[in-house]
C-alpha cells in the first residue's frame, strides 16, 4: 500500500480534513456542558494531536508492516495493536495539555492526581484510532487495486494494439507473395511488358503502405486510394476481363476504417470470381453511412458457393480470417460481419462498423 511523494500532500489534506471534521463534532457534542472557548480549545487539540499521531506514526508503520497486499489475519492484527497502542500516547499527551488548557480557561487550581486521570480515556479513543486505521487501510486498498487494474488494463492495449500490428503488416508479405507469384507467371509466359508495369506498379503500393499512418484507423478515401492501387497491379495481369465499380455515398468519404480492410476481401473476390473465368468477371465495392454505421459491402459476379456448400469454407483463407480478427480486436461487439450470396450471383462481403470521422 505505498504511495509515491507525489501523492503525498493530498493524503495530508485529506487526513487534515478529517481531524478537523472530527474536533468540530466531539466539540459540538458538549456543547451546554463547557464553555464554548474551552471546548474548542481542548477538541481542537485532541484533533492536531491525533493528525500529528496517525500522521507521522501510524501511516508509516502501516506502510512498513502491510505492504502492498497484507494477509487479513496480518491486517487485523497490525491495525488493531497500532491503534491501541498510539490511542495510549494520544489519550496521554492531551490529558497533559488539557491541564493546562483548563488551568488557563476554567480553574487555575486544577492539577493531576492519579494516572487514571491521565490515561483513563484510552479505550474510548482507541476506537476513534483504530476507525481512522480502518479508513485508512480501506482506502489504500482501494487505491492499490485501482491502480492493478489501469496497469492491466493498459498491458491489455498494449497487447491488443500489438496484435492489431501484427495483423495489419502480416498482409503486407501475404499480398506480395501472390504479386510475385503472377509477375513470375507474366515472365514465363513471355510477357516481359506487362511483368515490369506490374512491378512498378507493385513499388508504388508498397510505397503508399508503408506511408500509412500508425493509428489504427484511415479515412475511407485513403482505403479506397489503396485498393485502387491493388487494381492497378491486377489490371496489368487481366486486362479488360478485370472490372472495378466503386460506388461510396458523399457523407461517407471520410469515415475512419482500419487500414488495409478492403485489400484482402476484394484479392479474395478477384481470385475467384475473375482468375477463375476466362471471361473474368466484376467487383462492386460499396460504401454508405446509415445513421451513426458505416455499412461497407464488397461483392462479385463470380459462381458463388455451391449449393449447399458453406460459405465461410468456401472462402476459407488468411485474408478474409485476418479481416474478421483485425474488425474483431479494434470493435469488438460494435461491428458485424457476414459472408453470403450476393445479388450480382456472387459472393457478398458485408461489415459494418461505429460512424466516426
Amino acid at each position: 500500500m505505498t504511495r509515491s511523494d507525489a501523492q503525498a500532500p493530498s493524503f495530508w489534506r485529506l487526513n487534515l480534513a478529517g481531524w478537523a471534521a472530527f474536533a468540530v463534532s466531539m466539540a459540538l457534542s458538549r456543547i451546554g456542558r463547557f464553555p464554548v472557548d474551552y471546548m474548542i480549545a481542548s477538541k481542537g487539540a485532541m484533533g492536531a494531536l491525533g493528525l500529528v499521531y496517525s500522521g507521522f506514526i501510524l501511516r508509516p508503520v502501516y506502510r512498513r508492516l502491510l505492504g502492498d497486499d497484507p494477509p487479513l489475519a496480518r491486517t487485523i492484527a497490525v491495525t488493531g495493536l497500532a491503534s491501541y497502542l498510539v490511542a495510549i500516547l494520544w489519550t496521554g499527551s492531551h490529558s497533559l495539555l488539557d491541564i493546562v488548557i483548563v488551568r488557563a480557561l476554567l480553574d487555575p487550581t486544577v492539577h493531576i492526581t492519579n494516572v487514571w486521570q491521565v490515561f483513563g480515556g484510552t479505550l474510548y479513543d482507541s476506537f476513534a484510532m483504530l476507525a481512522w486505521s480502518v479508513m485508512y487501510v480501506g482506502i489504500k486498498h482501494q487505491q492499490a487495486l485501482h491502480a492493478e487494474r489501469e496497469r492491466s488494463l493498459r498491458a491489455e492495449a498494449l497487447a491488443h494494439q500489438a496484435r492489431l500490428e501484427v495483423l495489419r503488416w502480416k498482409l503486407n508479405p501475404h499480398f506480395l507473395f501472390n504479386a510475385l507469384n503472377a509477375i513470375s507467371t507474366l515472365v514465363i509466359d513471355g510477357r516481359s511488358r506487362e511483368a515490369s508495369a506490374m512491378i512498378a506498379r507493385l513499388g508504388d503500393l508498397l510505397r503508399s503502405t508503408l506511408d500509412l499512418p500508425a493509428g489504427p484507423e484511415i479515412s475511407l478515401a485513403a482505403e479506397i486510394e489503396l485498393v485502387r492501387r491493388y487494381l492497378d497491379i491486377e489490371q496489368v495481369r487481366f486486362g479488360d476481363r478485370l472490372s472495378l465499380d466503386v460506388s461510396v455515398d458523399d457523407d461517407a468519404w471520410t469515415a475512419l476504417v482500419p487500414p488495409l480492410i478492403l485489400q484482402p476481401i476484394v484479392e479474395n473476390a478477384i481470385r475467384h470470381a475473375v482468375a477463375a473465368r476466362v471471361a473474368g468477371g466484376r467487383v462492386l465495392v460499396h460504401a454508405r453511412r446509415a445513421a451513426d454505421r458505416l455499412l461497407v459491402t464488397v461483392e462479385d459476379d463470380g459462381p458463388g458457393i455451391a449449393n449447399g456448400a458453406d460459405v465461410a469454407v468456401s472462402r476459407k483463407g488468411i485474408g478474409l480470417a485476418n479481416t474478421r480478427e483485425r474488425l474483431r480486436l479494434l470493435y469488438g461487439d460494435a461491428h458485424h460481419f457476414t459472408l453470403g450470396r450476393g445479388d450480382l450471383g456472387g459472393v457478398r462481403v458485408a461489415f459494418d462498423l461505429p460512424f466516426r470521422e
